[in-house]
């Protein structure tokens, strides 16, 4: 697909990176010379090759040339802690490690293979590169795992080729400009980093929290005709600037969406086409979607999930895998061409998430997604939910379990539960772990320490609760709901009232936190807040005649020197 748009619009911009842009004659020349070299190595279909790389054109073309080679790559965040990149390579057992100089030593020091961090030698002959099948693997995408341990999902290339097929068909705009702004290591970019390079649209790889900064796209010009973005995100893309927000498609993922999250974003862009796109990684990306347009969610809380993308089989079912009717909730099955291939070395927990489609043809498979959906009177979806502990927060899939595995891994932890809480009404729900000491004392600090070493920042619990036991329910289950709420951060609120545009910013930063008080000086981020957080804060300021922006709460960080910014 990409190969035959090169081909038409060899001249065309395929890949803009700061002011480094790759035509599509570049971007198929280095990931074809990517290609040869994986093959001349003998590294081809059937192999692993892992990529620990900054989003960046360079990310682009790696990517799309262990694709062309006939390997499937396993995206890592170079931003993952040590221990988990061990694990990740130890489980994957690439092939090859494809990185830069920066990252390499450290990737070095936790993994014993192969670890290329240059431009690839030239292959001696150009032989034809390799031609996929529909069953050959395209990429391995790990996400959280309920044992304790993260599980590589094996997505094949008849899977992607039929989620694009669906982009392709779907969001037109896809086709214009489209930005990369999250890591790769999280399947929600497939969209934007693949639908613009097989419909002759350009991929932007940028930073969406520092986009509002810039001045050059004041004009409208630099608009992207789709973004694709996590409910999470909304907050901060209705801070920000016009030129940030989309001409054509916000396609919004990752977590279940209400009415009231896009409100404010749709009143300033009521042209947009918003989607509403649901899918689990081992649906390959988005197996479910629903296309809207301004107004038509009148009297409705929840955003409905949809109707099946072209080639998927959606089934609604009780505990005895019958259909449910009359708009009943049920577990939702999913069927067809976007199913992953499984879990990567692991046959049993694959054979348990994918089993027999009984109303599909012979051999067919259903995945059952752990998601509660019931049917709408026009035959759409809706989101009720999930059958058991996981969570999602921005956008990321979060088994607590492997949490609490690592945090009990700490000598001076005997159990811990983990939950999602607001630390005030209305806030963003962030994780809070409740621990119980296995001796007379637990250093916090050095559990943070601990969890940081081992898990993403976003599992990162953002509370740590010691308690002497955990609440039990009557049958010895522990009761979440009887959990006490994490304690206060309490900043240095004692200083004197200052203005009233300090007083204020004072108040909704305590706010959104949660923060018992705060002060002047006390940092935003350090009390709790977030990126999102960070959008939200400026939304209400503005609201309070005070024009923070994005970029002042993020590298200000505290009342006083926000308003030292806003004021020069």
């Amino acid at each position: 697909m990409f190969a035959a748009r090169a081909a038409k619009d060899p001249d065309a911009p395929a890949v803009r990176d700061g002011d480094h842009t790759l035509t599509y004659a570049d971007l198929d020349a280095r990931s074809a010379r990517l290609a040869g070299s994986l093959n001349a190595r003998g590294i081809g279909r059937g192999h692993l090759v892992a990529v620990v790389l900054d989003r960046s054109a360079d990310l682009v073309a790696t990517l799309l040339g262990v694709l062309r080679s006939g390997a499937a790559y396993v995206p890592i965040s170079p931003d993952d802690p040590s221990e988990r990149t061990r694990f990740l390579l130890e489980d994957a057992a690439p092939t090859l490690v494809i990185t830069s100089p920066r990252h390499a030593p450290g990737l070095r020091r936790v993994h014993d293979g192969p670890v290329l961090d240059g431009p690839p030698e030239p292959a001696e002959t150009q032989a034809p590169l390799p031609r996929v099948t529909p069953s050959d693997a395209a990429y391995v995408i790990y996400t959280s795992g309920s044992t304790g341990r993260p599980k590589g999902v094996v997505v094949e290339h008849g899977a992607l080729a039929a989620y694009l097929d669906h982009v392709v068909a779907a969001y037109p705009s896809i086709a214009e400009r489209a930005l990369l702004h999250s890591s790769v290591s999280f399947d929600m970019t497939v969209t934007t980093l693949y639908g613009p390079l097989v419909t002759g649209g350009a991929v932007e790889v940028v930073d969406l929290r520092a986009l509002g900064a810039d001045a050059a796209r004041a004009d409208g010009t630099g608009r992207p005709g789709l973004l694709k973005v996590t409910p999470s995100h909304l907050p901060l893309l209705t801070a920000s600037p016009p030129w940030c927000s989309p001409t054509g498609h916000l396609v919004v993922g990752g977590e279940a969406l209400t009415s009231a999250q896009l409100e404010a974003w749709w009143e300033r862009h009521p042209d947009v086409t918003v989607v509403n796109e649901y899918g689990p990684t081992e649906a390959a990306v988005g197996c479910c979607a629903a296309h809207l347009r301004r107004g038509d969610l009148h009297g409705m809380s929840r955003v409905p999930i949809g109707r099946p993308t072209a080639g998927t089989r959606l089934h609604v079912l009780d505990e005895r895998l019958e259909p449910v009717t009359g708009g009943a909730s049920g577990e939702l099955y999913i069927a067809g061409a976007q199913l992953a291939r499984g879990y990567l070395g692991r046959p049993a927990t694959t054979a348990a998430a994918f089993v027999a489609d009984p109303s599909g043809p012979p051999g067919a498979r259903m995945y059952r997604s752990g998601d509660l959906v019931r049917a709408l009177p026009d035959g759409r979806l809706e989101y009720l939910g999930r059958v058991d502990d996981q969570v999602k927060l921005d956008g990321y899939r979060i088994e607590p379990g492997e949490i609490e595995v690592v945090l009990t891994e700490h000598p001076g932890v005997a159990r811990a539960v983990v939950t999602a809480r607001s630390a005030c009404s209305g806030g963003p729900r962030r994780l809070v772990a409740h621990v119980v000491p296995a001796g007379d004392r637990l250093d916090l600090d050095d559990l943070r320490r601990h969890a940081a070493d081992r898990l993403p920042a976003h599992m990162v619990p953002a509370d740590l609760v010691p308690l002497p036991e955990l609440p039990l329910t009557a049958n010895g289950k522990v009761d979440t709901a009887a959990l006490p709420a994490a304690p206060a951060r309490t900043g240095n609120g004692g200083a004197a009232p200052g203005t009233a545009e300090e007083e204020t910013l004072r108040a909704l930063v305590a706010d959104l936190t949660g923060a018992a008080a705060v002060g002047p000086d006390d940092d935003f981020f350090q009390l709790g807040g977030t990126s999102i957080g960070a959008a939200k804060l400026v939304t209400r300021a503005r609201r309070a005649s005070i024009p923070l922006t994005v970029q002042d709460v993020l590298t200000k960080r505290t009342v006083r020197r926000m308003l030292a910014q806003e004021g020069t």
